[in-house]
């Protein structure tokens, strides 16, 4: 009995290390942590938001949190940024123009309640790519009507602004969708028929006209003053004389 002890404590050991390292990787499994650039979604218990609305899941954004087992459910939306390429051709602005304008957005998946909320419901569980191609769809949409509303003259000369009235026109569609745009550029503007073409060669005859015009009226001042110079030199001479 005495030589058995040492190999029946060897064995009692080994299961207190199996079942300590069990429990550990069990509360492990338990425990949800949230990356900065993510979203988790737990689903699988009603809850009541502030708004008085009842939902399936609750929203962490950051930080960790603990999963009651077989009732639980956790999925993940990523947030990172997605860039997208906006194109948009034939696009008629004030006056009948056909326009083409290209232009580059960067947009997330948004994290702030309650646009969150909207995310989970429209967004959960779907691939990267069709989430771009969502918001792609959309801010072209938006692009076609702020375009109908600016002529093209003011879409090629301020697209600072254009930007901007764009980005007015789609925050409300991309919220409802749980998107947000974090930037977007114009990066050109042209159209077929060549308008913006003979609007610039207009102008810029324009700015030729009037800088020959100011040459001229220069040129002339200064043969004006030439000449009040001599003539008062010659009624000084004579006066001298």
């Amino acid at each position: 009995m005495e030589s058995n002890n040492p190999a029946t404590f060897v064995v009692l050991g080994a299961i207190a290390l199996g079942l300590v390292t069990a429990l550990v990787a069990m509360v492990r499994s338990l425990i949800v942590i949230c990356l900065p650039n993510e979203m988790v979604v737990i689903s699988g218990r009603r809850r009541t938001l502030e708004d008085g609305r009842a939902v399936g899941y609750r929203v962490l954004h950051g930080g960790r949190t603990m999963r009651i087992p077989v009732i639980e459910k956790v999925s993940r939306i990523d947030l990172r940024t997605i860039p997208i390429e906006v194109v948009v051709k034939n696009a008629y602005s004030k006056g009948g123009i056909p326009l083409i304008v290209q232009g580059i957005a960067n947009v997330k998946v948004c994290a702030r309640e309650p646009v969150s909320y909207n995310a989970v419901e429209r967004l959960l569980d779907k691939p990267f790519d069709e989430i771009m191609q969502i918001a792609k769809d959309t801010l072209e949409g938006n692009l076609r009507g702020v375009l109908a509303t600016l002529t093209p003259e003011e879409v090629n000369e301020d697209r600072l602004k254009f930007a901007q009235r764009l980005i007015e026109e789609a925050d409300e569609d991309l919220h409802k969708l749980g998107l947000e745009l974090d930037t977007l550029k114009i990066q050109n503007v042209t159209d077929e028929v060549k308008y913006l073409d003979s609007i610039g060669r207009q102008k810029t005859a324009e700015i030729l006209k009037i800088a020959r015009i100011a040459e001229a009226q220069r040129t002339s001042e200064a043969e004006q003053t030439e000449a009040s110079s001599r003539q008062a030199a010659q009624v000084a001479k004579i006066e001298a004389d």
